[in-house]
């Protein structure tokens, strides 16, 4: 339905408001940012942190803004300008956002997960096509998404949007926005605890997007851990499982890893994507399991993911000169810096191995005894150099080894583990986002890269 207009009547009834009398009125569209705003359009007035969204009405009135919403009355409101008072302007943008999704009506394709979920949403919409849209990055929360389906084309048969928590409640309030025909969970792991509380948390905020689903909807979950297929098969009757475990319902039939990227085979087709990582592969599954429901053969979904430019900081390799780095810290967790190890010792085939290591975030209790373990993991898999700072620093400050630098601050780390190293290894960035671990990768590249004369090289995931 790509006639779709906004009226004072859809408006209240979205809201929730009982009709009014009066001459029929339109607005050019909805917006919560007086910076950008057009005039006839209809302002969100959001509440922030440290602000009161009301006292940016007047902002709008002067930008020319048809009229507000807001949770505070207003008295000096223009002549002919609407005012709608509501108890919670974001949960009133989330009702204008689900109305717009029930009249426009396109396949809805709603994807969360404790990571790989934005990987997976960027594989799926090159998959799909040109016919489809994904939500832009970062837009997933309860002001991101239903901007997201407010600013989506109402030409596109398809939307692809992601979805983050890291509260309970969460993604069921965004789960009632999307309405989606197929849900994703990419992944459940320890992320997220100090809003979730535990595992156990993480996995019913995950499950309550398959609560949402529209019915004869399809459910695509990751094989591990366990508990996650039985757990989404006792909410919805339609799951179908995805992963490189021989349980997936949908899994490779080979797959492999090198520098050049991540290869698989999948419905007798052979597939290839830049980027490293056993998940990349398993995100990459979800993505072609999507586009397989809608209609598309395995041959195109190849054909198309293999031009997909993926997002850096997210299983990036790059190459200075002998130095290999795989650059991993737009997320942190347990199961992902696992992930990152392993794939670690496959991309060095041999080579010296070395990690700049920083804090998970928002791990909350359990954040002492998770950053512990990931450290044994390290000392296990008999890494060469680890640096490590932030809550990593304290996780090894009681082991006593050859080739431990522990630091309080980023530079120094990176400058101890640069002197140590010959220019030939394999070095693992990896921390939360929060940490602002690009500036390690800025420094690589200052020391090791074009300053000697190297011709980078990169591949993502």
């Amino acid at each position: 339905m790509s006639g779709f207009v906004w009226t004072r009547d859809r408006v209240r009834a979205a809201l929730g408001l009982p009709e009014e009398g009066g001459p029929a009125k339109g607005y050019a569209g909805i917006s919560t940012d007086t910076r950008t705003l057009e005039p006839g359009e209809l302002f969100v007035a959001l509440p922030g942190a440290r602000f009161d969204g009301a006292e940016f009405v007047s902002a709008a009135i002067e930008r020319g803004a048809a009229g507000a919403i807001a949770q505070r009355q207003l008295d000096d409101v223009p002549d002919g300008f609407d005012f709608f008072l509501v108890d919670d302007a974001i949960e009133a943008l989330g009702r204008l956002a689900g109305e717009r999704r029930r009249e426009i009506d396109p396949t809805v394709v709603a994807i969360t997960g404790t990571s790989g979920k934005t990987t997976t949403r960027e594989l799926t919409a090159g998959a799909l096509g040109d016919g489809a849209y994904a939500s832009p990055a970062n837009f997933n929360n309860r002001v991101g998404l239903p901007l997201s389906i407010l600013r989506a084309p109402a030409d596109a048969g398809i939307w692809i949007l992601e979805l983050a928590s890291n509260q309970p409640g969460e993604i069921a309030a965004l789960g009632a926005v999307a309405e989606p025909d197929i849900a994703v969970i990419t992944s459940v792991s320890e992320g997220h605890l100090e809003g979730l509380g535990d595992l156990q948390g993480v996995l019913a905020e995950k499950l309550s997007l398959l609560r949402s689903l529209r019915d004869g909807g399809v459910a695509l979950v990751a094989d591990e851990p366990p508990d996650l297929p039985r757990a989404a098969g006792e909410v919805w009757p339609d799951v179908r499982t995805v992963g490189l475990g021989p349980t997936a319902d949908e899994r490779p039939e080979r797959w492999s890893m090198s520098e050049r990227g991540v290869a698989w085979r999948w419905h007798d087709v052979d597939f290839e994507l830049h980027g490293f990582g056993s998940h990349l592969i398993r995100n990459a599954l979800f993505a072609c399991c999507v586009a397989h429901l809608l209609g598309i053969e395995p041959e195109d979904a190849a054909r198309r993911l293999g031009d997909v430019e993926l997002p850096p900081m997210r299983g990036e390799v790059r190459r200075l000169d002998g130095l290999t780095l795989l650059i991993d810290c737009y997320n942190a967790n347990p199961a992902s810096f696992r992930a990152a190890i392993d794939g670690l010792d496959a991309l060095a085939a041999g080579r010296r191995r070395a990690v700049l290591a920083g804090t998970m975030l928002e791990l909350g209790g359990r954040s002492e005894t998770l950053h512990r373990q990931v450290a044994r993991w390290m000392i296990e898999a008999d890494i060469e150099l680890i640096a490590a700072i932030g809550e990593f620093r304290e996780a090894f400050a009681k082991i006593d080894r050859d080739g431990l630098i522990l630091e309080s601050d980023l530079e120094t780390a990176y400058r101890r583990l640069a002197d140590e190293l010959s220019g030939d290894e394999a070095v693992l960035i990896k921390a939360s986002r929060g940490m602002k671990f690009e500036r390690a990768v800025e420094m690589f590249q200052r020391d090791f890269g074009t300053d000697r004369g190297s011709s980078e090289t990169r591949t993502r995931g």
